[in-house]
């Protein structure tokens, strides 16, 4: 391709040891990177996987471009392969670390395929931009910038409607909703997830998603108080969970299994103040997320702490909240550092309470300005 080590790490910008690393097979490209290593070798990444492993005795040649290769499908396989390596980090380490590397993939790679986008490829170009705008929203949303996180939930919607692709705009609604949820907009959240489901019903391979929206409508029924549509919310998504084991999933769409399903439970009970049911589902949502989701475990934690907090129980959720310390330092992640200050706000009277006391000087280490009020005012595009 004409490059050198130097004017390869410039475009990519990395410094030059690092590329001569990976000349050498010394190191291997970040997660992230590799998208952005092959748009720029012109091959695709399964062909940057051959050339970087060391096992190959016969790496695949870098390939040129031909008059029968389709560039569309080549940037939509990019963009899929970048989306399942940012997922993959943001799951272990938080949204804050790789937010600006996901910025940086939707302004230089996404946004002029959009420009460029025609014929038989541009509705997947649409969709898995729609994708990626989405992820950009959640890892936002996690950095506690809710306006911008809302901004890219809106945006993701917008790309999905014009994709024509209402699995997808079904997906972004289900991110809206929670958005709205957590703004404290119950009834702009009941009424985003309800026009999810329609969207959702329209497509193929969306079970698992019209389950995450009648859960996001169980959450907005608990906040307005309404206990047994919440009950009938949460039955219909589970029997949906049940009956989507042998689903072959739409593309794009995220996943939402039975940890989700509980851990979403637990906050309809809660905020329910059904403490009991809310343990239960709680204590389901803990032991099903381990392994590398370590931010899904602590939310869960977290919820549990609040459910303690509740039944009177300020001990075992001060404990639950210092195991949540721990992991802050290894997780980038504002809404678990917010979650963990209104947990320490609400413990503060009990901390004549030796574990209470231990928690809040853990706590005390720990800085962090809260975020969490902002895009409350402007209106949802459904």
């Amino acid at each position: 391709m004409g490059f050198t080590q130097e004017s390869l790490a410039n475009h990519l910008k990395v410094d030059r040891v690092s590329v001569g690393r990976w000349d050498r097979l010394e190191n291997s490209p970040d997660p992230f990177i590799q998208p952005r290593l092959a748009a720029a070798l012109e091959i695709t990444p399964a062909e940057l996987v051959e050339l970087l492993d060391p096992a190959q005795k016969h790496p695949a040649p870098i390939a040129t471009p031909q008059k029968t290769r389709r560039p569309g499908h080549e940037a939509v396989g990019r963009i899929q392969s970048a989306s399942l390596a940012f997922q993959e980090t943001d799951r272990r380490l938080g949204g804050g670390v790789l937010l600006p590397s996901v910025e940086l993939f939707l302004s230089q790679e996404i946004a002029p395929l959009l420009l460029d986008a025609c014929g038989g490829t541009a509705a997947e170009i649409f969709s898995a931009a729609a994708s990626m705008t989405e992820i950009a929203g959640w890892m936002t949303h996690d950095s506690g910038q809710n306006s911008r996180a809302r901004a890219y939930f809106e945006r993701a919607f917008r790309l999905a409607v014009a994709a024509e692709n209402n699995a997808l705009a079904g997906n972004a609604c289900a991110s809206m909703s929670h958005l709205a949820i957590e703004l404290g907009q119950h009834t702009d959240a009941l009424r985003i997830a309800t026009t999810g489901i329609t969207k959702s019903d329209q497509a193929d391979g969306t079970i698992r998603l019209t389950a995450r929206l009648h859960t996001m409508r169980a959450r907005a029924l608990a906040l307005s108080g309404e206990n047994l549509a919440c009950a009938q919310a949460l039955d219909t998504a589970e029997s949906l969970l049940d009956h989507a084991a042998g689903e072959k999933p739409a593309d794009w769409i995220a996943n939402f299994d039975e940890a989700s399903l509980a851990s979403e439970a637990a906050q309809c009970f809660l905020d329910l103040a059904e403490y009991s049911a809310a343990e239960q589902r709680a204590t389901t949502a803990i032991q099903l997320r381990s392994g590398d989701r370590v931010r899904s475990r602590a939310f869960g934690q977290l919820t549990m702490a609040n459910i303690l907090v509740g039944a009177g129980r300020p001990d075992e959720a001060a404990t639950f909240g210092s195991e949540v310390c721990k992991v802050t330092a290894s997780l980038s992640s504002t809404r678990v550092l917010d979650q963990l200050n209104d947990l320490g706000r609400t413990l503060a009277s009990a901390r004549s309470v030796p574990e209470v006391a231990h928690f809040l000087a853990t706590l005390g280490a720990l800085s962090h300005v809260s975020d969490a009020q902002e895009g409350q005012t402007a209106t949802w595009p459904v």
